[in-house]
């Protein structure tokens, strides 16, 4: 082997290490939390400031077949179910703006093809889906997460991202907590 081929290996070898230590520290710089976490005491809670106006996850009339009468009723039963989610839940903001890794479900709110875009991030399998709602400190809306199939909604995922304690509405919930992009891994791949 030429000098020339040596060189040109160990270089590439220097940057893929570089690479690799580049991507755990920043694996490493995500704070573990629990869904606890985000429940504060009454001295240091936030109170949630939502407003329908900019509601999430409002579905597209072409979902429904383009029937506006369709897309109202479900528009309905949703605003119905919304009602019933508990108002007085504080927010925690000791993490807003902290790189965080929480586990938890996904309840779809948008759809590209197959693939999720948008999210409610949940403690539980089936919360927002069974009634009542869980309370917006236990709610995280994740407005962009690439690569997520519609077939990894029953199963448990660990979600990155920068956590804003930023209420939000969505069709389903108010929710306490956004991450704008956020990193999605199987619970079992962490």
């Amino acid at each position: 082997m030429t000098l020339e081929k040596i060189i040109k290996s160990l270089s590439k070898f220097l940057i893929l290490s570089f690479l690799l230590i580049i991507n755990n520290v920043s694996l490493a710089d995500n704070k573990e939390i629990s869904w606890d976490d985000l429940v504060p005491n009454e001295e240091t809670g936030v109170k949630i400031n939502t407003t329908d106006k900019n509601t999430k996850g409002i579905p597209d009339i072409s979902e429904f077949g383009g029937s506006k009468e369709e897309l109202n009723r479900f528009l309905n039963d949703m605003k119905e179910f919304k009602k019933l989610q508990k108002k007085d839940a504080l927010i925690n903001t000791k993490f807003d703006g902290s790189k965080i890794k929480i586990p938890g479900y996904i309840v779809p709110l948008t759809f590209d093809g197959d693939n999720i875009i948008e999210f409610l991030l949940v403690p539980n399998l089936g919360a927002c889906i069974h009634v009542p709602p869980p309370p917006a400190n236990q709610i995280i809306y994740i407005k962009s997460a690439k690569g997520l199939k519609a077939e990894q909604i029953n199963s448990a995922v660990w979600v990155s991202g920068m956590l804003n304690a930023k209420s939000v509405s969505t069709i389903v919930a108010n929710v306490g907590y956004t991450i704008n992009e956020a990193s999605v891994t199987s619970y079992s791949s962490w």
